[in-house]
Parts: structure tokens; C-alpha cells; sequence
């Protein structure tokens, strides 16, 4: 936006800085003004064409005193904080451009606090918030009865220097952050072009297999090379720009990025060897033993963006292992069938057997019962599977129980809960 429209400065101040939603303010202004980001974005570009009873609601909501916050939304606040410095750190090693302006909100929330309420629990600079961060919530001495489920009462917001899964999903409390890929860029670029092509389908596979086998690539050329289909792609070079990141030369250990021997991505050290993001157990022993391939580090070089490489990249793997043994088995299977309705659709060698399968990899059953929308047009014609990777229900007590529980308690239908060999086992396939 060449110029800021005085429309785009007035929700940018509410929104961005006196309520504290940060980099993902125009989310919350749509909301809260009742109308849709693609109308948002074009009341920014021209002041005439808001209406009357859109600008009175942008005064009310300024306004209003300034909201009080209760435990859970100061957690989420100081997630979102943490959230935000991440990104800063993933783009350039270290916090190059001070604090985020969600961080500096809650910290301000929490001083002023401290001042009128003699309230003392909450932070306000990042060493005690980095220190507090890497415990418990159970041990931060706050109320917990907003996690009457316990998903969160044990999850920790940094593990290994960096935020964890339970942090993200804190950070936008009600809302699936696996939204927030729908809203990148590249994605945006990567969809328009595929349903401008008649081989969309193809090109938008193999754009997510490249993905999921390339979390780190040294350039967009040479990396583009060993998938031919997608060099014919107008735009791809935009497309990677989006989906990607330079890698800060901080990441290495001597000249060479430390890289998970099984999944591909950066290792960052632990306090015992290194810390992998991946959650297979195999992944996380090899990382610790201090074992790993080491990839060349060149001003060049990029990996998946977090979010791309926690929602995509890892759990494609087990999406990917799922179809090649399918299709070992002469079962005829499609990766993330029209755009991605589901994970997979295969047919049985004799063409007798249909199956939908979605693959997640929630650690908590609870998020998974309340995010997992259904097969919608599936479930007339397929068997339908919701797979998570077999490590999951090792690492989770009653994980398949509490699913189901919470499905129900949701008044959600409920769906087929499988491990990947579960379900390998129940379609007689062997792994």
C-alpha cells in the first residue's frame, strides 16, 4: 500500500497497537467491524468509500476504556509475544529489530499491573519471561480452571530455546493456526495459479512433496532441478520467496547447518545434544546422541518458514510414507485430492475399497477433537480415517479415549481415530 489511507491509520492504531494484536491486526479488525478482510482491504484504499456505520463502530470500539485481562488472556497475550519474537529470530538469528509490538503490549499490560493491582505474577522484561516461559503453566501460579481438559496445564511455551506447538496454539486462542498458511502469500500465489492450469492438480502435489523433501534448500534454481514439472510454473521463484526464509548463519556449528536425519530440517542445540522439531522418537534420539547430516551453510540458503514446515512439511512425512505403502500394495492413491479436501483418497487393488484419510498431529486430543472439521463429501462414497503418526498415542495417555470424549462433548459426529500402522493393519497392508 503506497499510502496510508487515514481509514487504514485509525484500525491500524486501535487494533495493531492500543489493543495489542500485533502483525495480525487486520484479522481482528475484519472481525470486529463485521466485515470481510477483501472489504477491509479495500475500505484502506480509498476513505470515501467506507460507510457511515463502519466508521461509528471503529469509534465505539476506540472508545471503549481499555479491557481488563484475565489469566488465560494474559497467557495468550505473552504467547503471541513469544510467537511474534520468533519469527524475528527464525528471519535473523537474533532480535535484530527490538521487540515485537506484541510483546511490548503485554509487558506494558503486565507493568501497569504490577502498579495498580500490586499484581506480580506477570513479567515484564524478557529474561524473566524467557525463564517463566520454560516452565509449566501449572508452576506459573495462575488460574488454570479455563483448561478444565488439562491440554495446556503441562505444556511449557518454550522447550529448547524455541516456541513450542502448545505456544502457537495459545497464541490464537479459538482460532486453528493452520489458518494462518491460507493467509501467507504464497500460498495465495501458489492457489491462484494452480486453478488457472489445467494440470493444477499435478502442480500443486508436487509443489507440496517438493516441501516436504526440501525443509532446507541452498537456492531456488538448483533446488527446482529435481522437481521438472514445477520449472515450467510462472511465478515459482515468488512462490518460494514466500514459502521461505534465509537461514541466519547463527543456525550452524562450525560451517554447516546441523540437519534431523530424519526429517530434514535445522537442529537447534539443547541442554543434551540438539532439540529437532520433529516428534518421532527416532528423530529425537539421533538429535540428542549429538547425530546428524550436515548441510553447507551459504549466504543463500533457505528453509520452510515455521509454520509451513510444523503443518505441511512434518506431517507429510507420515502422509507420503502412508501413500508409498499403499501404492506398494497396488492400491491406487492421490495425494491432497482437489486442493487438499483431505490428506489422501486410494482405491483397493480391486476396486472394491475407497478410503478418505486425514492425517494430523495433535498432541493434544482435545485441539484435535475441536479443529477437525469432518470428511464432508466423502462420507457417502469412503471409508474415512483420521491418522495420526504412531509416536502420538505413546506420548499421550488415553489419547484415542479423550479424542472421542471430546468429540462428543463438542456435539461433534464422531470419526474414525487410527495410528498410521493401525490403519495399515485394518486395510490388511503391510508396512
Amino acid at each position: 500500500m503506497p499510502q496510508k489511507s487515514k481509514f487504514y491509520a485509525q484500525c491500524e492504531q486501535l487494533f495493531q497497537a492500543d489493543l495489542g494484536y500485533g502483525r495480525r491486526w487486520k484479522s481482528s479488525a475484519a472481525r470486529a467491524l463485521g466485515i470481510g478482510r477483501a472489504t477491509l482491504y479495500r475500505y484502506f484504499e480509498n476513505d470515501s468509500a467506507v460507510p457511515t456505520d463502519v466508521h461509528a463502530r471503529l469509534r465505539a470500539l476506540s472508545q471503549r476504556p481499555p479491557p481488563s485481562h484475565d489469566d488465560h488472556q494474559m497467557v495468550s497475550l505473552f504467547a503471541r509475544g513469544l510467537a511474534d519474537l520468533q519469527d524475528e529470530i527464525d528471519a535473523n538469528g537474533w532480535i535484530k529489530s527490538g521487540y515485537p509490538s506484541t510483546l511490548q503490549r503485554v509487558f506494558d499490560i503486565a507493568g501497569a499491573r504490577r502498579a495498580t493491582n500490586s499484581d506480580n505474577r506477570w513479567p515484564t522484561d524478557l529474561a524473566t519471561l524467557a525463564a517463566l516461559a520454560q516452565l509449566p503453566l501449572y508452576k506459573w501460579k495462575i488460574d488454570l480452571s479455563w483448561d478444565p481438559d488439562g491440554d495446556f496445564t503441562a505444556a511449557a511455551l518454550i522447550l529448547n530455546g524455541e516456541t513450542t506447538q502448545e505456544c502457537a496454539d495459545l497464541a490464537a486462542p479459538g482460532r486453528d493456526p493452520e489458518a494462518e498458511l491460507m493467509e501467507n502469500a504464497g500460498y495465495q500465489l501458489l492457489m491462484n495459479i494452480c486453478r488457472n492450469r489445467e494440470d493444477g492438480q499435478e502442480v500443486y502435489a508436487d509443489f507440496r512433496k517438493f516441501i516436504i523433501t526440501h525443509p532446507v534448500i541452498d537456492n531456488a534454481i538448483s533446488a527446482l532441478a529435481t522437481a521438472p514439472i514445477l520449472t515450467s510454473v510462472e511465478g515459482i521463484n515468488e512462490i518460494l520467496y514466500a514459502f521461505y526464509q534465509r537461514v541466519p548463519e547463527a543456525l550452524c556449528v562450525g560451517s554447516s547447518l546441523p540437519v534431523c536425519k530424519v526429517s530434514g530440517t535445522i537442529l537447534r542445540r539443547g541442554r543434551v545434544g540438539f532439540h529437532t522439531e520433529y516428534r518421532d522418537p527416532t528423530a529425537i534420539d539421533l538429535a540428542k546422541l549429538g547425530k546428524y547430516d550436515a548441510h553447507p551453510w551459504r549466504a543463500t540458503t533457505m528453509q520452510l518458514r515455521r509454520p509451513f514446515r510444523r503443518y505441511w512439511c512434518l506431517p507429510g512425512l507420515t502422509e507420503t510414507a502412508l501413500a508409498e505403502t499403499l501404492s506398494d500394495a497396488n492400491w491406487a492413491c492421490d495425494l491432497w485430492p482437489d486442493f487438499d479436501t483431505v490428506d489422501l483418497t486410494a482405491t483397493s487393488p480391486n476396486s472394491t475399497q475407497q478410503v478418505a484419510i486425514d492425517v494430523k498431529d495433535y498432541l493434544s486430543p482435545n485441539v484435535l477433537a475441536a479443529r477437525f472439521g469432518g470428511f464432508k463429501q466423502y462420507i457417502t462414497n469412503y471409508e474415512c480415517y483420521l491418522v495420526v503418526p504412531d509416536y502420538l498415542p505413546n506420548a499421550v495417555s488415553d489419547y484415542e479415549r479423550r479424542f472421542r470424549a471430546a468429540r462428543a462433548a463438542l456435539g461433534n459426529a464422531q470419526v474414525a481415530l487410527r495410528t498410521l500402522s493401525g490403519l495399515l493393519s485394518d486395510l490388511e497392508v503391510r508396512l
